[in-house]
């Protein structure tokens, strides 16, 4: 109990002094008796609080003369409030993770803000130097290289939700590479051979190169690949843009379409993104019963609808959601801005299931 109170004061004392509430540096702090009744601990804790700040070289504590501020202090005002950058338009998933974010942050008495991205790309690294927040979150890809240059030389705290190749980023993200590894193996290592695998189109990053290239090294290694069947033609942006809000809907018959056009349907589908029930009934309305040629697998945050009959690599979204939101704050709380990385699993679901070859 002691201990956890005694980390406790550290951290909001490293905050408050980091983010100017005493003060420029070299100006002295209040007077142990003064901060331990401030933070409301007795004066034990106060000081062994402070020494703990002295090694950090927080603050230099010079005797009788009293503790003095020798860290650098944050310019920016304390709002007490994170952002967070997304380019969700209107999609359930997008809400969902605004309204996770929203409720951690008021275990911290923080607020949420969000703001969309793609409204203001050019000029997205100027205005967020400038916006009084305490911190960022990037979702969806939203982070550029300009932005993440100019909060990491403004000594501002950001986490991304995807991984972006640069030194300065702190980042969530699942294994996708290596759960697509792991999925291909276990195929491969059941009998199957004509392997699909289908999702959106992705423009920015690497994301979609490094699966193209475990599916291209898996399936070449096992003698079996087909490039018609890695698929991967429209853009969430663009079939957004085209169909609106059931965009997801359209996206998947016309997937279906995409699966059609192989001189033969693939033993086994991975789905990533789309709706499981919308390519069942687009197939049966076409005349085709999906399930007597084709095993499907589906890879997708756990908050998403699939038919569970099938097997499936299920995301953890509220745990990268909640470590997102944890490693942001730790970074506001001490002033460290990282960088850090962290690598989530997915929940496996398909070895419970008997995949057998029709």
């Amino acid at each position: 109990m002691f201990e956890a109170k005694y980390t406790d004061v550290v951290d909001a004392l490293r905050f408050d002094i980091r983010n100017g509430r005493f003060g420029g540096r070299n100006v002295r702090l209040p007077s142990f008796r003064e901060l331990a009744k401030e933070y409301n601990v007795s004066l034990v804790t106060i000081s062994k609080a402070m020494n703990f700040l002295q090694q950090e070289n927080v603050v230099d504590i010079q005797g009788t003369r009293g503790a003095f501020i020798k860290a650098d202090v944050s310019a920016r005002p304390r709002s007490n409030d994170i952002a967070v950058i997304h380019n969700f338009i209107g999609d359930w998933e997008g809400l969902h993770a605004i309204e996770a974010l929203e409720s951690y942050a008021r275990e911290k008495n923080m607020g949420v803000l969000s703001l969309k991205a793609a409204e203001s790309i050019q000029y997205l690294p100027e205005l967020l130097t400038k916006l009084n927040a305490d911190g960022f979150i990037f979702m969806h890809s939203s982070l550029t290289e300009d932005t993440a240059l100019a909060l990491s030389h403004a000594h501002i705290p950001f986490v991304s939700f995807n991984r972006l190749d640069l030194d300065c980023v702190s980042w969530v993200d699942y294994d996708n590479t290596g759960s697509l590894a792991e999925t291909l193996d276990f195929l491969l290592a059941s009998g199957y051979r004509r392997i699909a695998h289908i999702d959106f189109k992705v423009d920015f990053g690497s994301f979609q190169s490094e699966l193209r290239r475990i599916y291209r090294e898996k399936l070449e290694a096992a003698g079996c690949f087909d490039e018609r069947l890695f698929i991967a033609r429209d853009t969430r942006h663009d079939m957004r843009r085209q169909y609106g809000q059931p965009f997801l809907e359209a996206a998947s018959r016309k997937a279906v379409g995409y699966l059609l056009e192989l001189p033969e349907l693939p033993e086994v589908i991975i789905v990533r993104s789309f709706s499981g029930e919308v390519l069942l009934d687009e197939f049966a309305r076409r005349g085709i019963d999906l399930e007597k040629h084709s095993q499907l697998l589906f890879t997708l945050e756990d908050i998403q609808d699939y038919p569970e009959r099938f097997p499936a690599l299920l995301f953890p979204y509220r745990e990268k959601v909640r470590a997102g939101f944890d490693l942001l704050y730790k970074f506001i709380r001490t002033g460290n801005c990282g960088p850090e990385r962290i690598i989530l699993q997915p929940v496996r679901k398909f070895r419970t299931y008997q995949l057998i070859i029709s």
